[in-house]
């Protein structure tokens, strides 16, 4: 077996597509472990010169480090350079939610095309262009996906 996927079941594999639920699944891991705090905090100020003397430093530089490799785990070849080219695991997790958020807007922008072009066809019913427009419009990805270090959501 590949380490692809060795820390997400093998279920999960399959849901790569779906990053609201990778999101939730990759935070819960975190938090899990403990480690959720180096995602939604800055590293902390050292108050010597010597920023290895300092045990808050140290501990949030392996918290850090911990994360940062959780999440390069539990991600995709595609997306494991994205996160490997970083040194926080807000870093990383910032990369991956751009990286979703664009695609997602790429997809959102090739459906609004799609729909604004569609057409009644000649011996089409206006329930059966409706059902079309439904469709398409389903097929959308939440249509303005929010991806935050502290809620998923979907607005309309």
């Amino acid at each position: 077996m590949s380490d692809y996927g060795r820390s997400r079941g093998p279920w999960l594999a399959q849901l790569d597509d779906d990053y609201k639920v990778l999101a939730e699944y990759q935070r819960a891991q975190l938090k899990k472990e403990k480690l959720w705090e180096a995602v939604v905090t800055d590293r902390p100020a050292s108050g010597s010169d010597d920023k290895k003397a300092d045990p808050v430093v140290e501990e949030w530089d392996a918290m850090n480090e911990a994360a940062i490799a959780t999440i390069q785990i539990s991600v995709t070849p595609v997306q494991f350079n994205t996160v490997t080219s970083v040194d926080t695991a807000k870093e990383a997790w910032n990369a991956l939610m751009g990286m979703f958020e664009a695609r997602d807007n790429a997809q959102v922008l090739r459906l609004q095309e799609e729909l604004s072009s569609l057409k009644k066809g000649d011996d089409e019913s206006i329930i059966e262009l409706t059902s079309r427009a439904k469709i398409i419009r389903t097929s959308w990805p939440c249509s303005a996906t929010l991806w935050t270090t502290t809620r998923l959501r979907c607005v309309s």
